[in-house]
């Protein structure tokens, strides 16, 4: 079989152009950047890093739902999602922050404690001892 086809011809008064609605960049973007932002929260570490591309991605959404709007571009669904994972990840960045600062502003004095612990410890032993007497305390409270 032949890789190359022959084209039908088109008839007369008929226009071969197609019409095309640009795709959505913004809302690929915004998709993009809060499934990031949720891996992101998800792992904890991360989620001061999910607030910042939570709100751009948010912002990028909304730029998405406006052009789509306008009929500028085609993909409704994923600014939609784009601006749901952006929110949602938003959401729990934020609580994780607060919960956060406030179990650090609670814990001062033994985290103080720990900062002294292993500027003085010399190896890997008195380091975990650090940690341990840390833990310890912690639990305590």
């Amino acid at each position: 079989m032949s890789d190359t086809q022959p084209i039908p011809p088109v008839p007369s008064g008929t226009s071969t152009a197609a019409v095309v609605t640009p795709e959505n960049g913004w809302g690929v973007a915004s998709l993009v950047l809060g499934v990031a932002s949720l891996v992101a929260v998800l792992s904890f570490i991360l989620f001061p890093l999910a607030i910042v591309a939570g709100v751009v991605g948010l912002v990028l959404g909304i730029i998405g739902l406006v052009r789509v709007d306008k009929g500028r571009a085609a993909n409704r669904g994923q600014s939609i999602a784009g601006v749901v994972c952006c929110s949602a990840a938003l959401v729990l960045s934020l609580v994780f922050a607060v919960r956060v600062g406030t179990w650090v502003s609670q814990n001062r004095a033994p985290l103080r404690r720990l900062e002294t612990c292993l500027t003085k410890a010399g190896d890997g032993r008195e380091v975990g001892r650090c940690f341990s007497r840390f833990s310890i305390e912690i639990s305590r409270r």
